[in-house]
């Protein structure tokens, strides 16, 4: 088996003699120090593949550099402690993935992470299949979550009290971001992941943001409304304009607002920027298939949550339907 380090990443594969495996591990040595292609080598039929080497592959292949890279690093850790790392990838059946949400329950973990891990093991596990590392994959059964029946969203005059709240504490910056995020829509870590330089002016667009890293890995561009442009302008001192919200600072801005807001309810949080975003779009008649571009939803059923908001715009079907042929 071949084995070794290279710039903080494992790389292992076995060979069926120790000539092949020597032979494999000085060409991917030479290629990475020399900043040479090298995936190719790491994919290919691989018998005995193990867990790591599988998830090692798939992040190498979808994760690395990308808005969700942290998070899949996360899940990936748990996954090799779980299931162990040298366990080979053909042995995990549908029973054994029972048993992993058995586990994590019993750790009292929301069904919602509990999926994220799955969903982590399922991509893995289709990427083996489609690169012929397995002839087959188990089947996954996600937990179920509760439904978005109450999906939140902030009222103009909810807006205009947090922004209140934060500027009469001096937090201007985070009120900017506020009011950034309500306008653009844009999930936090889009917005640390934003550089200066993808903001730019359109002559006929007028200004701009060009997102390269999303979550969902699909580039969008998000036309600036006038207060978001004065929000990036008032942030523009560094390279990543954003990069101040980390997690940390926006639990501890958004513990401010809700002290001050007095605010108990569970679905108070930051992300409400975003639900607001949509919500409004949605209930400002905006055709669903431009809100789903505009939010970058991977899917349209995403997109369809925000439209039961609103029965009352349910009215202009109706009144359609009335007029004479």
């Amino acid at each position: 088996m071949a084995d070794f380090m290279a710039s903080g990443f494992r790389y292992r594969r076995q060979f069926p003699t120790h000539e092949e495996a020597m032979a494999w591990e000085s060409e991917l040595k030479k290629r990475i120090r020399l900043g040479l292609p090298h995936r190719d080598m790491l994919e290919g039929n691989a018998k005995g593949l193990t867990v790591r080497e599988l998830l090692d592959k798939t992040y190498l292949r979808f994760w690395e550099n990308g808005a969700n890279e942290r998070k899949q690093l996360s899940n990936i850790r748990l996954l090799e402690e779980h299931f162990g790392e040298d366990t080979e990838v053909s042995t995990i059946t549908t029973t054994a993935l029972d048993d992993f949400i058995t586990a994590m329950e019993r750790k009292s973990l929301k069904p919602s992470t509990i999926n994220s891990r799955l969903s982590t093991l399922s991509k893995a596990m289709t990427f083996a299949v489609d690169r012929n590392y397995i002839t087959n994959r188990p089947k996954f059964e996600m937990k179920k979550t509760k439904g978005n029946a109450r999906l939140r969203f902030l009222t103009g005059e909810e807006e205009t009290d947090i922004l209140d709240f934060l500027e009469s504490d001096d937090r201007y910056e985070f009120a900017d971001f506020v009011r950034w995020s309500v306008d653009t829509g844009m999930r936090p870590i889009e917005s640390r992941n934003a550089k200066a330089t993808s903001v730019r002016h359109d002559p006929e667009l007028g200004w701009l943001i060009d997102l390269r890293k999303t979550k969902n890995a699909y580039p969008r561009t998000i036309p600036l409304t006038e207060r978001a442009y004065q929000a990036f302008v008032n942030l523009n001192d560094e390279e990543y304009p954003f990069a101040r919200f980390t997690e940390s600072s926006i639990k501890n801005n958004w513990k401010f607002v809700r002290e001050c807001s007095q605010d108990t309810d569970p679905e108070y949080v930051f992300y409400l920027m975003r639900h607001t975003c949509a919500s409004r779009l949605v209930q400002r008649k905006v055709p669903l298939q431009v809100v789903k571009e505009f939010m970058g939803h991977r899917t349209f059923e995403m997109t369809l949550r925000y439209a039961k908001l609103f029965p009352a715009n349910m009215i202009d079907a109706r009144d359609a339907l009335e007029q004479s042929i």
